[in-house]
């Protein structure tokens, strides 16, 4: 598996047509993904997979559900190793819009969903449940899986037990899901690149429309309109910070006045595109030129962001990189201070697409991997002096065979000044 868009661009947009094809076929990224996940389940002993997560039903190519099922365990699907697409306890009217899911969506008969938060008295939940891990072993035996281990996500204690109480070996659902989706194809990294075009729509809006002594959220609605008029189909969060509120970060928004000579940055938090984001925020200095102080803070991200680019490549350990990470000894006060914390390589790294800060994680505590070719990554480098203002670029990469290639294209080289006032 290779990533070489050899000037980095899509070939088309969001849209295919019958007289010409679009960036990604659908079929294919649906089987790519599905013949993953088994391999997975190979790979750790699993036969079956209770999958209750929003993001991993989404990589197994569930029925779509509005996103508050990203917040709360709404409903699960049931994935047998090598039994093809998930079994999905659902009314079939989802089939006009999955028929990929043919004899796959079953009633209550085959597969019983009690719900996993609910008020109901333990001892009913138990019998809804017991009903529920009896139609799950009758699967797995059908499918000649039942003496392995089934594993699960999340759930209630309660129908762990019951699992267990029909003579199923339970174990951890999330490692062997967040290995499947740890490298990508090369149509989700498109999906990612068609995501990022969207927050770049927003920030073209931001940069038109802004003015000196708009509010923070003034700012959030004018990015949010140009996402979703370029087809995103949910934002995951803000993050709008000005003046003091970045320094340090705040991570939310608030109606704080954003105010000539002030940094603020923002970050429309995974924008979504067929269910990919990356992570993209930038920082910009509102109408004035910057100080000596402000060069230096907003300088010191920026090469921090271009020095994590010349880093990833393939062959680095997940280990390597975080050792790399910078740890400054003092405050960052002082236009030396930051100097002297530029000498550092990077700041925060996690994995990026179907899910934020996936895997691999450039952490010493996790398991240490070798990073290799479609792993993407999102990297944020943040610094600030307390009260004063501080800067925020977020990139995320897609490795390639010989480095990396930055899926977030919108320029950071230089302090982007916006307002009323502006200065070369």
């Amino acid at each position: 598996m290779s990533y070489e868009l050899k000037d980095g661009t899509l070939k088309f947009g969001k849209a295919a047509y019958d007289w010409h094809c679009g960036n990604v076929d659908f079929d294919k990224l649906r089987k790519d993904r599905l013949d993953r996940a088994h391999k997975m389940l190979h790979k750790w002993g699993i036969g079956a997979a209770i999958v209750f997560n929003w993001d991993s039903g989404r990589y197994l190519s569930r029925p779509f559900h509005h996103p508050y099922a990203r917040h709360l365990p709404h409903n699960f699907i049931l994935l047998i190793r090598d039994a093809g697409f998930p079994y999905y306890p659902g009314p079939e009217r989802v089939l006009d819009e999955t028929p990929w899911l043919k004899d796959r969506v079953v009633n209550t008969d085959v597969l019983e969903d009690p719900g996993i938060i609910t008020m109901r008295p333990w001892e009913d939940q138990m019998k809804l449940f017991a009903k529920f891990a009896q139609q799950i072993k009758a699967l797995m035996e059908k499918h000649k899986v039942a003496d392995l281990p089934v594993s699960v996500d999340y759930a209630s204690p309660i129908a762990i037990k019951a699992l267990e109480n029909a003579g199923l070996k339970v174990v951890d659902g999330n490692a062997w899901i967040l290995e499947a989706d740890m490298v990508k194809t090369d149509d989700e990294i498109k999906l990612m690149k068609m995501a990022a075009t969207c927050n770049e729509l927003g920030m073209s809006y931001l940069v038109k429309e802004f003015r000196a002594g708009m509010n923070e959220k003034d700012i959030r609605s004018l990015m949010a309109k140009g996402i979703y008029e370029a087809g995103a189909e949910y934002i995951e969060g803000w993050i709008t910070e000005s003046g003091w509120r970045n320094a340090p970060r705040t991570h939310n928004w608030s109606d704080n006045v954003v105010r000539p000579g002030e940094f603020f940055a923002i970050e429309a938090c995974h924008v979504r595109y067929c269910g990919y984001a990356p992570c993209y925020s930038r920082t910009f200095l509102v109408g004035a030129k910057p100080t000596p102080l402000q060069k230096e803070i907003y300088e010191t991200a920026a090469e921090m962001q271009r020095r994590a680019k010349r880093l990833l490549r393939p062959g680095l350990t997940t280990h390597e990189w975080a050792r790399l990470r910078p740890r400054p000894q003092t405050e960052l006060k002082t236009v030396e201070d930051f100097r002297t914390f530029r000498l550092s390589w990077s700041n925060h790294m996690g994995g990026m697409g179907i899910r934020w800060n996936g895997w691999p994680q450039a952490s010493e505590k996790e398991r240490e991997l070798t990073i290799v070719p479609n792993m993407v990554f999102a990297y944020a480098c943040a610094n600030s002096v307390l009260g004063y203002g501080g800067a925020k670029i977020e990139n995320t990469y897609a490795v390639t065979d010989t480095g990396c290639e930055a899926l977030t294209v919108w320029p950071f080289d230089e302090i982007p000044i916006l307002g009323l006032l502006s200065y070369a």
